[in-house]
C-alpha cells in the first residue's frame, strides 16, 4: 500500500508565529524608548559642529556658553557647556544615558558627539 502525500505545509505555525511576533515586540519597545535619546544625541552633535566652527567664538568661555544658549532653545538639561571637551579646535562631548526598560532591565547608551574637521 502506497501513501501519497496530497498537500505539503507551508509557513509557519502558530507557536512560531508567536515567537516572532514576540520578539519584534521586544526590538519594537526597545527602539520607540531609544529613539528620544538618539534624537537628542543628533541634536548635541549638530550644535557641537556649528559651534566649533564658528569664527566669532574666540575661547572655551565663549564656546561653552554658546552651547548653553543652544541646548536651553533645544530644552535638552542633560549634558552642559561644563562636559565640553575643547581641545586644538576640536569640540567633543562624551556622555552616557541610561535608558529604563523594565522594572528590572535598563539600557544604557554611550555617547560621543565630537567636531568635524
Amino acid at each position: 500500500m502506497k501513501f501519497s502525500k496530497t498537500s505539503t505545509q507551508h509557513g509557519i505555525g502558530l507557536v512560531g508565529f508567536l515567537l516572532v511576533l514576540t520578539a519584534f515586540g521586544i526590538l519594537g519597545m526597545v527602539a520607540l524608548k531609544a529613539l528620544p535619546a538618539y534624537m537628542e544625541y543628533f541634536s548635541i552633535q549638530s550644535t557641537v559642529n556649528r559651534i566649533a566652527h564658528d569664527p566669532v567664538l574666540q575661547n572655551d568661555s565663549d564656546i561653552r556658553k554658546a552651547f548653553d544658549r543652544q541646548m536651553d532653545v533645544d530644552s535638552i538639561h542633560e549634558v552642559t557647556g561644563r562636559d565640553l571637551e575643547i581641545s586644538g579646535g576640536v569640540v567633543a562631548m562624551r556622555y552616557q544615558k541610561k535608558i529604563p526598560l523594565t522594572d528590572t532591565m535598563t539600557l544604557l547608551i554611550d555617547f560621543d558627539a565630537t567636531s568635524k574637521p
